[in-house]
Parts: structure tokens; C-alpha cells; sequence
């Protein structure tokens, strides 16, 4: 197979991933990212089913769970602080509101960034402000660096992604459209979270604040507390 070269857009998790299995495949990764170094911020992320099988095949698995948030389970808990109902992290399979392996997006990211930095080409604090396909390949201006060509451009680049606009129109305004689901609500990256039930409308982010494991939040809606449980 002809060796190619693939212009990968976004540095976070997609786009180091993508490069790990085109080095496999015998193909040349370049990965562009507008952050100067790669992003620290993020919530958690939930490896389960195929993202464990994908992280198992890159040979990762381990690495992973060495940085997992180690959270043991789940309680539902009244006003008074009883306990009404508890589930652990390895409750229906693994597959429940705890996954058995979650950790920090900042580490997968970073744990994906040293994996692949050895064979794969990163350009921080740049991006592709123009891209033209000349059916033979895809010839790039970089806001930073020279002008290049690669055999195929990926956007890798988040939700709203400038890659895409740029080949598609403005994407953004479509994306900003879309609500915040329930679950993005109330799954926020702490070792220890609750949802206690006040007078104000469900949903509205009422107090949040650090510990020393983690973040701690409370979100005013009508339903019973809820608390995480870290090892």
C-alpha cells in the first residue's frame, strides 16, 4: 500500500486515538491543535463494552485503570442522609450508572498524547484556516505554520468544530442549538456528588465546590439526593 499522510484536526481524544490506529495501518498521522499543549479540562469518561475492547486492543487497558477515579458505587439517600437504595460499580454487568472503569478526560487525553507523540506529528497552537481538495489530495494553509498537502483531512475537532465549517458553513450555529441533555447535567466529574432536593427550578446548579478527591456539586431539582462513593 502506498504510504499516506493524514492531517488529523483536534488534539483531545478522537484525533490521538485516530493515530494510533493509522500508524498501525501504516499511514503517517499529523495532528493539528489551536491549544497550545494538550487540553487539561474536561469531565469523566466512561469506559464500557467496545471502549473497553478499543482501549484493550490499543493496549492501554491498563494504563487506564491505573488513573481511574476508583469510584466504588452509588447511594440514593433522603433529607435526612438514609440510605434508600445502593448500587455498585460492577451492578447489572458493569453496565449500570457507575461504570468499572471511568477516569478524567484530561488523562485519557494525556495517557493518548504520550502513547502516540513518538510516531505521530502534533502542531500545537495552529489550525487550517483554508483547505482545498484537489481530488488528489487535500492542500492545507496552516494560521501559523506553512502551507502543506496531505491524502486526507479528519476533523477531529469537537462538536463545534471550525474544520467543518470550513467545508460545510457555519456548523456551529446548528450545534449551539442543541440542549444539554439530563444526563450531561447531573454526571458531573467529582468523587462525591449530590442532588438535593430545593425549592427552585429542577436542574439549576445551586452550589459546587472542591474536595480534596475531587469536585462536589449540588443541583437544585425535584428528586432525592444522590451521592457517589470513591474507594
Amino acid at each position: 500500500m502506498t504510504h499516506r499522510n493524514v492531517l488529523i484536526a483536534g488534539a483531545g481524544i478522537a484525533g490521538p486515538a485516530l493515530a494510533h490506529w493509522l500508524k498501525r495501518h501504516g499511514m503517517q498521522a499529523t495532528v493539528v491543535e489551536r491549544a497550545p499543549a494538550p487540553r487539561e479540562g474536561g469531565q469523566t469518561v466512561d469506559l464500557r463494552g467496545a471502549g473497553q475492547d478499543v482501549a484493550c486492543k490499543m493496549g492501554l487497558e491498563r494504563t487506564l485503570r491505573s488513573h481511574s477515579t476508583r469510584e466504588e458505587g452509588i447511594r440514593l439517600v433522603d433529607a435526612a442522609n438514609r440510605t434508600k437504595a445502593a448500587f455498585a460499580s460492577g451492578a447489572f454487568g458493569g453496565q449500570g450508572s457507575v461504570a468499572d472503569l471511568e477516569i478524567l478526560r484530561a488523562d485519557v487525553s494525556r495517557i493518548l498524547h504520550e502513547e502516540t507523540y513518538p510516531h505521530a506529528e502534533y502542531l500545537f497552537g495552529d489550525e487550517i484556516t483554508q483547505l482545498s481538495d484537489t481530488g488528489k489530495r487535500v492542500d492545507i494553509t496552516f494560521r501559523n505554520g506553512p502551507d502543506r498537502a496531505f491524502d486526507l483531512v479528519v476533523a477531529a475537532d469537537g462538536a463545534r468544530s471550525r474544520t467543518r465549517d470550513l467545508i460545510f458553513g457555519d456548523t456551529t450555529a446548528i450545534a449551539s442549538t442543541q440542549p444539554v441533555s439530563r444526563s450531561s447535567q447531573l454526571w458531573l466529574p467529582a468523587a462525591h456528588r449530590t442532588i438535593a432536593p430545593v425549592s427552585s427550578r429542577a436542574g439549576a446548579l445551586r452550589d459546587a465546590r472542591r474536595t480534596r478527591r475531587g469536585s462536589a456539586a449540588n443541583l437544585a431539582g425535584n428528586t432525592k439526593s444522590h451521592s457517589r462513593i470513591s474507594r
